[in-house]
Order: C-alpha cells, then sequence, then structure tokens
C-alpha cells in the first residue's frame, strides 16, 4: 500500500520510506550472505557402533577465517536417530573459533545417519534466513543393550528313558539339572547363587547333556502388542533379552537361531561360533517392531524348523491366546519351551500381558515376566507361576 500511496499523493516522505525499506532489505541480505562466508567446519565422530544406553561422542569445531563477525549462528548436526540432537547457538569474532565436545546416550536400536553438520543465519530483521551442510553423512549402528543373565534357565527336560539325557556335562548347556556343592575349579558362571543364598553354602549347577541340539530365540515384533518407548518400549526390552541370550549361549558354545518377524522376516538357521552371534546382533539391531504377523501365525509357519533336541526361548508382550494354544502344541512334540512375557500395561500399554499366564500354567510352562524398570537378571532368574485363577500371583525360584 505504501507505494501506490505514494505515487497517488506524490508525497516525498512515502517515497523515502519505499528507499528506506529496499535499502534495508538489500543490506539485510547482503550482510546475511556474507555473514555465511568465510566459514568452516570440522566434525570428528568417535563412535560408528554403539549398544543402547552408550554415548556417542561428537567433536565440532566452527570456525570463522574471514574479518567479519559472525552474530548470529545456529549449528545443528543433521540426524534422523530418536531421542539425540547436537546443536548449538553462537556468536563468533573475526577470525576465531568454537569447539564443543557432544556426548549423549543412544537411546533406540537401529540403523541411523549422523550429518552434515548444518550451519543457518538469519539477518537482524529477520528478513532472510540461509544454511550451508558441511561434512558428511556418517552412519551409525546401535545394537540392543546387553544383560549378563547366568541365572536364567531352560526348563528341565521332558524325556524319559534316554541314556544320553541323563549324563552329566562339564560343559555349560541351556540346561541345569540340578545342584550341588561347589568343587574347586567350578567358574562362577556355574555358581546357582539362589541356592547358595538359601544354604548359606557354595552350590553349584549341573548341567544335562545332550538334552538340545540348538536354542532357537523367538522374538515377537508383532505391532499389535508392543507399548512405551524409545529404550522403555516392550521390543527394546524383547529384543535387548534376545541378544543377552545369544551371547550367554553362544560363550556355552551352543548352537543358536533366531526368528522374529517384524519389518521383515527375520530367521537365522542355528549355528555357533562368533560369526553366528554377530549376525543375530545385527538383525536384531536392524530389526523394528513394525510385524504384521502375530506370534502364534509365526510358530505355526517356521514349526519345522524345530525338532525334539531343540530348545526354544519365546519373548513376547502379546496377550493373545493363539499363541499359547501354539506353544502347547510345540511342547508335545517334546520341544523344550521358555517363554519370557514383557508386561505390556507397564509400558503404559492398553492390554494385559499377564492375562496369557494360566494358559500357559496349564500347558506346563512357567514364564518369566519382565517389567518396566526391572533389574532384568533379576527377573529372569525365577519364573512367574499363577496357582490357581483366582489366587494372588506367587514368584518362585528355578
Amino acid at each position: 500500500m505504501t507505494i501506490f500511496t505514494g505515487m497517488a499523493t506524490g508525497f516525498a516522505l512515502f517515497y523515502r520510506l519505499i528507499y528506506v525499506m529496499g535499502l534495508t532489505a538489500v543490506l539485510a541480505f547482503v550482510w546475511n550472505w556474507l555473514t555465511m562466508q568465510g566459514l568452516d567446519v570440522a566434525i570428528e565422530r568417535r563412535t560408528r557402533r554403539v549398544r543402547v544406553g552408550d554415548d556417542i561422542e561428537e567433536r565440532i569445531v566452527v570456525r570463522n577465517n574471514s574479518r567479519l563477525p559472525k552474530p548470529t549462528l545456529e549449528v545443528e548436526d543433521i540426524t534422523d536417530m530418536p531421542g539425540y540432537s547436537n546443536g548449538m547457538a553462537l556468536s563468533l569474532s573475526n577470525n576465531s573459533f568454537r569447539s564443543w565436545l557432544a556426548r549423549a546416550p543412544a537411546r533406540k536400536r537401529g540403523a541411523y545417519t549422523l550429518g552434515p553438520v548444518r550451519v543457518s543465519n538469519t539477518d537482524l530483521f529477520g528478513l532472510f534466513r540461509r544454511e550451508r551442510d558441511f561434512g558428511e553423512q556418517d552412519s551409525l549402528l546401535v545394537y540392543p543393550r546387553i544383560y549378563d543373565l547366568p541365572e536364567f534357565e531352560m526348563p528341565s527336560a521332558y524325556i524319559s528313558g534316554d541314556s544320553s539325557a541323563q549324563r552329566r556335562s562339564h560343559n555349560l548347556t541351556p540346561h541345569a539339572a540340578s545342584v550341588r556343592e561347589y568343587t574347586f575349579g567350578d567358574s562362577l558362571s556355574r555358581i546357582h547363587w539362589a541356592s547358595t543364598a538359601r544354604t548359606g553354602r557354595l552350590m553349584s549347577k549341573e548341567f544335562d547333556l545332550g538334552l538340545a541340539s540348538d536354542v532357537w530365540l523367538i522374538v515377537d515384533l508383532h505391532r499389535d502388542v508392543q507399548a512405551g518407548e524409545l529404550e522403555e518400549s516392550t521390543d527394546e526390552y524383547a529384543v535387548s533379552i534376545a541378544a543377552s541370550l545369544a551371547r550367554k549361549y553362544e560363550r556355552a558354545q551352543m548352537p543358536i537361531g533366531l526368528v522374529s518377524y517384524g519389518d521383515a522376516r527375520y530367521v537365522i538357521p542355528a549355528d555357533t561360533g562368533s560369526g553366528q552371534y554377530e549376525r543375530i546382533m545385527e538383525y536384531l539391531a536392524m530389526s523394528k517392531a513394525e510385524g504384521s504377523l502375530p506370534l502364534e501365525d509365526v510358530l505355526v509357519r517356521e514349526e519345522q524348523l524345530w525338532g525334539t533336541q531343540s530348545a526354544l526361548v519365546v519373548i513376547t508382550s502379546s496377550h493373545r491366546e493363539a499363541w499359547a494354544v501354539a506353544v502347547k502344541e510345540l511342547a508335545r512334540r517334546r520341544i523344550r519351551i521358555a517363554t519370557i512375557l514383557v508386561d505390556g500395561q507397564s509400558f503404559g500399554g492398553m492390554f494385559d500381558t499377564m492375562s496369557i499366564v494360566p494358559s500357559l500354567y496349564e500347558a506346563a510352562v512357567d514364564p518369566y515376566v519382565v517389567r518396566m524398570g526391572d533389574d532384568v537378571p533379576l527377573a529372569l532368574s525365577h519364573t512367574y507361576t499363577v496357582t490357581a485363577p483366582e489366587a494372588d500371583t506367587v514368584e518362585t525360584t528355578v
């Protein structure tokens, strides 16, 4: 309106306002452009692979190589990692630099990108905004958190009359047959701490030889049974438990396999060795809780993978009765099964994971239960049993 008013009235004041506004816009544009010149940004990223909970470290150096000051710079490291932010507003005098070390924990497993670093500037009048990117885009793989689970044990064997199943082993296997007094030379991993605390004497576990030729980890990543956010979510707990068990059995030189239906079908045939463990860890790190196939369908679809010498660890938040029926059918085939329930309600979910416990108990499967905020190794040191439909829940030591 100012331009048209000035032309219509001929008042010099309006023309002067037009000149001032135009000159201001030009100066603001030029200043904004000059502010972004002579900048140099260096980025040093010290981590490429971390676990959930580990710190991600980056050192960023912003240098002003020009004679003009840079009063209003915004620096941000561009990333798609949830829960991670590295940015700063700063000003630089002429021929100066600013350096800082950013450190923040990884809060969700997955494959992410870090970078480039984006520097932006807005002129004093807020008319123009300019951005420049520095550095390359780097990849970061976040593995699930790992726990030591010395007290977690598979259930006793269902096989009777098999002499090979009754022989004792000096090696670690998934199955503790009994406990005995500690003898010199027993490793710490053999000590049964619950019995030690109860008796006041060091007690060691004895393991059955030949009870299982392989251990399969079944991780339920069906999207409809998940709850929580970032590291405090059901899928993060489930994957972390699976990764911890993979390490436990890899160290025991047991063949380990993985089945998980998330954003894709993840199936790794059972095998031994550190290479197998690394493959499982990468699959677990990359998997997303976006599966469309419920657990019961996964168990039916992949049942040909397991024989009578297989041991299954089913990790889920599902409350659906159908998967308990599938577990019961597998148990009838003499397949040893342990179930770990990640209680969805404790993570804010609307479904009641614990409602499945009576059905599992009917199938002679006593589940382990993990809730949000639990000490996971402690929670997996004993099973959770319902003695009657209306009875209070009782936690029992294996």
